[in-house]
């Protein structure tokens, strides 16, 4: 994919995620591509974290699990599977007819869209940290509504408020299998950080 070709998804992202979707999916990119892109992804968001901490020092307020690069990777990765087999369950449940290849797709185009902003909101950072705020808080709406467009593109619901319904499903999977996780590993976590 030439520069032209990701310039132009990047735009059509803001004015036609329907239509970015449809590519997206045209593509039938492998499952071995997408998680590998995905697994890119995790580590270019921990090495932005972890860059903002060095450029930025101060304050802590993140729980003390998320300081260590590592720890920070893991959640992010475990985050970015979970989105993915949340939103595709989700999806299933209510009629949809994605596979995985496609939401995994619309979920890895949104992450290369949050690294873009994550950079461009470091940058604003160092220079007008009012406008990184504002970037923030553009990219928080406008990314809701690209995601909508996704899930209903990648589930072909035809039905932007049935995809709202796919995503308040998800987020409550997602709230029910966070809450497992920690039951299960809480303990050893919570443990290994008393012994640090």
């Amino acid at each position: 994919m030439n520069k032209a070709i990701w310039g132009e998804l990047i735009l059509l992202s803001v004015k036609e995620p329907a239509e970015v979707a449809r590519r997206l999916i045209a593509m039938q990119l492998s499952r071995e591509v997408l998680w590998t892109g995905l697994a890119l992804a995790a580590v270019a968001n921990t090495l932005l974290f972890s860059l903002s901490g060095l450029l930025m020092p101060g304050p802590s307020v993140v729980m003390p699990l998320f300081q260590s690069p590592f720890s920070y990777l893991v959640m992010v990765t475990v985050g970015l599977i979970l989105t993915v087999a949340m939103l595709y369950w989700a999806g299933r449940l209510l009629g949809g007819r994605g596979t995985v290849q496609d939401v995994l797709a619309m979920v890895l185009w949104l992450q290369v869209l949050r690294i873009l902003v994550q950079v461009a909101t470091l940058i604003l950072s160092l220079t007008i940290p009012m406008l990184a705020m504002l970037l923030v808080l553009a990219a928080t709406v406008l990314g809701i509504y690209i995601l909508l467009h996704f899930v209903d593109q990648a589930h072909r619901l035809n039905s932007l408020p049935r995809a709202g319904g796919v995503l308040i499903l998800s987020f409550v999977l997602m709230a029910v299998a966070l809450s497992v996780l920690l039951t299960l590993f809480g303990g050893m976590i919570t443990g290994g950080i008393s012994h640090v």
